[in-house]
């Protein structure tokens, strides 16, 4: 029998081991005020916290390269929303022209299986970024905002008709309005689109 001044370190040590943690959990609990707050998801964005619009895009087959979108690099957003929306109106009639100038060229126009995709954030997947070649200068236009996933150019066709969309700051009237089924674009309030041909 052991001795009343021998200590049992076999149940010491755990005891003391629990204790301590214990502590340690009282002490974290203390010092961040009690709640557990995870981090917001990458890309969230305004309030209430939802997730930043990201276009349905055509998966090719086997192991690709993660996509990345095409760089927005916009030095100082110029002008107000008015200019901007000009701009956004003329970039779509560019669009729709680079779009009719391929049918007459090919036979039909390019096809995203009637599914909508941003019209040329990425580059090896959307559709609309092969329209280059028929666009003065060789370049998709960019929105000016930049930002070409929120705030570009969408675009969906079944290869017979085509849509080009585009977001606008102002408000449209609802005659003007576009109509669509696609989640991510009804959430936009000023939505205006070209039906083609």
């Amino acid at each position: 029998m052991a001795s009343p001044r021998t200590l049992r370190w076999t149940v010491i040590a755990p005891v003391a081991l629990v204790v301590v943690a214990l502590l340690a959990v009282v002490w974290l609990d203390a010092t961040k005020g009690g709640e557990a707050k995870p981090a917001p998801p990458i890309g969230s964005i305004g309030t209430p916290v939802r997730q930043a619009y990201i276009a349905p895009t055509v998966t090719p087959i086997g192991l690709q390269a993660t996509p990345k979108p095409r760089s927005t690099v916009v030095v100082g957003v110029k002008g107000n929303p008015t200019d901007r929306d000009a701009k956004r109106r003329s970039d779509v009639l560019v669009l729709v022209d680079a779009s009719n100038r391929l049918r007459a060229r090919d036979g039909s126009y390019l096809t995203t299986g009637g599914n909508v995709q941003t019209f040329c954030a990425f580059q090896n997947l959307d559709v609309g970024c092969k329209l280059k070649d028929l666009i003065a200068g060789n370049v998709v236009p960019l929105d000016p905002l930049g930002d070409t996933v929120k705030n570009g150019y969408w675009y969906s066709s079944d290869g017979q008709t085509a849509k080009v969309y585009a977001a606008l700051e102002g408000d449209v009237p609802t005659d003007q309005k576009c109509p669509t089924n696609d989640i991510e674009l009804k959430k936009k309030p000023n939505l205006i689109c070209v039906t083609i041909p």
